[in-house]
């Protein structure tokens, strides 16, 4: 398992398809000192998610943290 950090830079709603657009990036090195390894190994990329379950979509904050578990299938 590889384990990654990132943060919700956007959560939008298109209101004709009912699909949510969501947007995270590698945390940056200022916050604290986990986020300051994290910065390290995975200092750029992004990871966007087209989401049509509403409640699935709603567990995504602006601004918060979220760690991403990557595991072999």
């Amino acid at each position: 398992m590889i384990r990654a950090k990132f943060t919700c830079q956007q959560n939008t709603l298109n209101h004709e398809t009912q699909t949510a657009t969501v947007v995270l990036t590698p945390v940056t090195n200022s916050a604290t000192e986990e986020n300051l390894t994290f910065w390290k190994y995975t200092p750029a990329g992004n990871i966007t998610l087209e989401i049509t379950n509403p409640l699935a979509s709603g567990q995504f904050a602006v601004g918060a943290e979220y760690y991403i578990d990557f595991t072999a299938a």
